[in-house]
């Protein structure tokens, strides 16, 4: 059983790993469930459904109008929520660099004297890079 504090942040890697697939593929809550599953996050249909919902209402996923075989909507990314994706693969790059890696950013490590002699990566920073990651 997860913690409310671990849940509220594995909410936002769900949602990554729905539109990394849903933007390839159409994706359905049973393959979904069991998509998350193989890497470890066991999610209910009680969490999965909502969420899915929630990411449609945001315009990041559309269903789809036709119901499919034994009643199951599928979804695919939408333009918004392929956009999105794009803007969150460089924010997730970002973030495993500094927390998996131990990469800082120049201007920080500099300032502070650490990571001396490290080879970090400048960053390229551009007004759109945050677009659509509220």
């Amino acid at each position: 059983m997860i913690s409310t504090a671990d849940r509220e942040i594995r909410v936002g890697l769900w949602k990554i790993h729905i539109l990394h697939h849903a933007a390839a593929r159409e994706v359905w809550g049973l393959w979904l469930l069991e998509e998350l599953a193989e890497h470890g996050h066991r999610l209910s249909p009680g969490t999965l459904y909502p969420a899915l919902a929630r990411m449609e209402r945001h315009g990041w996923l559309e269903a789809s109008q036709e119901t499919q075989a034994r009643g199951r909507r599928s979804y695919r990314a939408t333009a918004a929520g392929r956009r999105l994706l794009g803007a969150l693969k460089r924010d997730v790059a970002e973030l495993y660099r500094e927390v998996v890696l131990g990469e800082e950013p120049r201007g920080r490590a500099a300032a502070s004297g650490e990571n001396r002699g490290a080879a970090v990566r400048p960053r390229k920073r551009t007004p759109s890079t945050r677009a659509g990651t509220k």
